[in-house]
């Protein structure tokens, strides 16, 4: 590529990516984050504790796996 071909694409990247005009929030984020972590409610879905037991089940059921799952981690 000539020199003229990389001022093209250096004039098409700049037209393609506008410049960041405000490279810091205008506040301070965390309290509104704490909001937010506090407005909604943790809750676990039940089939993730079908899911624990089931795994509890089978590895109590069958013990020669588990230095197998072990060995896979």
């Amino acid at each position: 590529m000539n020199e003229s071909e990389y001022e093209k694409l250096r004039s098409l990247l700049r037209a393609a990516v506008p410049p960041i005009e405000e490279p810091d929030p205008r506040h301070d984020l965390w309290p509104l984050m704490l909001r937010r972590l506090d407005r909604r409610p943790v809750s676990v879905p039940w089939f993730d504790f079908v899911l624990g037991g089931s795994a509890a089940a089978a590895l109590i059921a069958c013990p020669r796996v588990i230095p197998w799952i072990l060995l896979q981690c």
